[in-house]
């Protein structure tokens, strides 16, 4: 891999430094427990807008790789053969683990289509919060209002709120195409009468989490350049909220 990608993937993942893994023994019981519990995984190419759900088939640590499923579209396996880098992204039991795999190689596993990858160098495991986060109503959601790297304004769904950042839910299909890193910029997090309050937003998580046909997207962003003196506003929300949603409860 050259330098720039290297400084490339460095900066996505440096918001992640205290979620790394680096052991190996620990880096393939991460990988073995996602294989046996066949987990998906979604796969999506460094340069091009490619993706797809896999699952891992096979963990070989003596010999340095995994294999994983293909996908039924020839386009996207030729992508992922030919991207000297993808990113990887799971849920297991509520713990998000992301990681970047070297170009893999095609392969044939039990007579199927597959690929084979070095097994990475690191792997980061998000197992806690540093905030407590409050869910918001799915009914009649709150909307966050945001603006993409290429200026077009975007609208998502509140789906929960902390100190350090906010998760988005939204169907609109061009977020499949947005790297880990990007930042959305100008958004206005719009709680009605809960509160209000803007800032810019860095996405350090991005899936699908229904499926190909009709997907739904959970947009997991921190906040960026958000000044101190307004952590007590965003308190205030957060509290609000938390007392709404008890109230709903009761």
């Amino acid at each position: 891999m050259d330098t720039t990608i290297s400084q490339a993937l460095s900066d996505v993942f440096a918001p992640l430094e205290d979620y790394r893994i680096s052991h190996p023994k620990a880096i393939g019981n991460v990988l073995q427990q996602l294989m046996s519990r066949k987990e998906f995984l979604t796969v999506a190419c460094n340069h091009r807008p490619h993706r797809i759900v896999t699952r891992i088939l096979d963990v070989n640590m003596e010999a340095g790789f995994f294999i994983f499923d293909g996908s039924a579209e020839p386009i996207y396996n030729r992508s992922l053969l030919e991207s000297d880098a993808n990113y990887f992204s799971a849920t297991q039991d509520g713990v998000r683990i992301q990681f970047v795999g070297g170009q893999p190689e095609q392969h044939l596993f039990e007579g199927c289509f597959a690929f084979r990858s070095p097994i990475p160098e690191s792997l980061y495991r998000m197992q806690r919060r540093d905030f407590f986060r409050v869910e918001t109503p799915l009914k009649d959601p709150y909307r966050c209002i945001a603006r993409l790297p290429d200026r077009r304004q975007i609208t998502l769904e509140i789906f929960d709120l902390s100190l350090g950042g906010v998760g988005l839910r939204s169907k609109d299909a061009s977020l499949e195409i947005l790297p880990v890193g990007t930042l959305l910029t100008q958004a206005v997090l719009d709680c009605r009468n809960m509160g209000k309050t803007e800032t810019d937003l860095k996405i350090t998580y991005l899936q699908n989490i229904r499926n190909t046909g009709s997907p739904i997207y959970h947009v997991g962003c921190r906040f960026e350049n958000y000044p101190k003196s307004r952590a007590t506003e965003l308190q205030r929300m957060i509290t609000s909220l938390e007392l709404a949603r008890k109230s709903r409860s009761i």
